[in-house]
Order: structure tokens, then sequence, then C-alpha cells
């Protein structure tokens, strides 16, 4: 068999994962004609291969009569290539494409029982009077972890936000208003910014990247001082923020957006 072939493949499993896409990408059975159509096929090619997706059970047929969803076999696979999925891995390319696309510094933070991990940086091409750490962060005073009070239940976040703040009510910040204020700012949004007022003109963006459960993940976030990184909504930075954060959730298997944060707690 020479190269050329060996690149060539098989046709028809090409055009059965055609099918497979049309039916995951509808929340309810379709019927046949409709499969069909989102697959770019007649509804007689297309019957063809779902009598052979259903007998392998990576379709089903619906009990509504000329219906079809996704099978079992599909929601097995599903699930082992979740298990399968370096999380860390997907989000460390998404900060390295992040920065390479905005030309700013970009990191991915990961939430534990002791708040806010940064896991992974990529430095900007400007030098800052501030310096990027991997490590525990601050909650309120970094982006990322604005995202994840944003995001994340009270009961799991507001006690150590609580320790944080004593020292901010001085300048009536609570830490109840601060998870408030940062809820609907990423409902607005999509994502939170944080301005600091020390004289570093540091400013940062995050925005969550949600797994397949529908729980925030991680925190995608992009630095740089104020005079350089465009936050307000609609920028091409973040834009690119919103972007890198939505290939992550979808290479997690989840959904861009994820749960919308509720008042009061999740």
């Amino acid at each position: 068999m020479s190269a050329a072939e060996a690149r060539r493949g098989i046709q028809s499993v090409e055009v059965a994962f055609r099918l497979l896409t049309a039916l995951q990408a509808s929340p309810r059975p379709m019927p046949l004609k409709e499969v069909a159509s989102r697959a770019g096929m007649t509804p007689s090619a297309a019957n063809n291969y779902l009598v052979s997706l259903v007998r392998t059970g990576l379709a089903a047929a619906d009990e509504k009569p000329g219906h079809y969803r996704l099978g079992p076999a599909s929601v097995a696979l599903g699930m082992r290539a979740i298990q399968q999925m370096d999380g860390f891995e997907v989000m460390r390319r998404e900060v390295t494409a992040l920065r390479d696309i905005t030309r700013h510094s970009a990191a991915v933070t990961v939430w534990t029982q002791d708040g806010p991990v940064s896991l992974f940086k990529q430095e900007g091409d400007r030098r800052a009077a501030y310096e990027l750490r991997t490590g525990l962060l601050p909650i309120m005073s970094t982006a990322a972890g604005k995202a994840f009070a944003a995001c994340l239940p009270q009961h799991v976040t507001m006690p150590l936000i609580e320790r944080e703040a004593a020292a901010a009510r001085v300048a009536g910040m609570t830490a109840a208003a601060f998870v408030e204020a940062a809820r609907e700012e990423m409902r607005r949004e999509g994502f939170v910014v944080v301005r600091r007022h020390d004289g570093t003109g540091y400013v940062s963006a995050a925005a969550p990247a949600w797994d397949w459960s529908g729980t925030m993940r991680f925190a995608l976030s992009i630095i740089d001082s104020e005079s350089a990184l465009a936050t307000e909504s609609g920028s091409a930075h973040m834009a690119a923020l919103l972007g890198c954060a939505s290939a992550g959730t979808a290479a997690l298997g989840g959904i861009s957006g994820g749960p919308a944060p509720q008042a009061g707690g999740l």
C-alpha cells in the first residue's frame, strides 16, 4: 500500500461519523429526514448507515417511530474518553494559544481546598512591574480567584473569601458584596476583571472552563498592564480569552457558558 493510499482512510467511517455528529448536536431524538439533512445525505443513504449504527449501539431507535438518538455505546465511549483525558494538558495548550494570539501573559488556575492554585503560566512579550507566579493565589485580588467566586457554590468559596475580606472591610468590601459583584459581572460579560491600585498598573481578566458535569474546572486568565490590555467587552483580547476558554470547555466535554451563577448561592 502506498503512503497516499494509507492516508486515504475509510470513507464509510467518516460518513458514519457525520451521522453521529448530527445526532450529538441535537438535545432530542430526531426524525430520519432531519438527521440526513444535518449530515448532508439523502434519507435512504442515512437509513442504511443508521441500521449499522443501531446494531453496534452507537445510535438507537427512539420510542417515537422513525426517530433516532445516540446509543449506549456512544455514551460508553464518551465516558471513557473523559476518564482518559488529561484536563491540565488541555488547558496548558489553551494558555499557550492565548499567549500566542494576544502576546500578553496567560495562566491557568484550578480550585483546591486551600483556594485557587496557579498551575501553569506563559509570560507575555512585555516586562511588567509585577511578577506572575504559580502556586496559591488570593481570591479577591486576582481575576482567576474572582472567577471561581462567581461560579462555584458559596459554601465552597465563602469561608476563604471571608478570611480575605477581613482587611477589605475597612473600605466597605464584604465577602457577600464581592461574590455578588463577581456573579453579576460573570453573568453580564462571561468573564471577570480585576484591577490593582498599587502602582503596578496590573489588570487581569479570567473566564471559566467547564467540564462535562457542568462544574467550573479551570480559570483561564490573561494579564498585563491597564495601558496594554483591553478588558472591555467585545475587545480582541477578551474575544481571544473567551475563545480559548470555550475551546478548553469543549475539550473537557462541557458546554460554553456553563450553569448561570445564581444569586444567593448555588
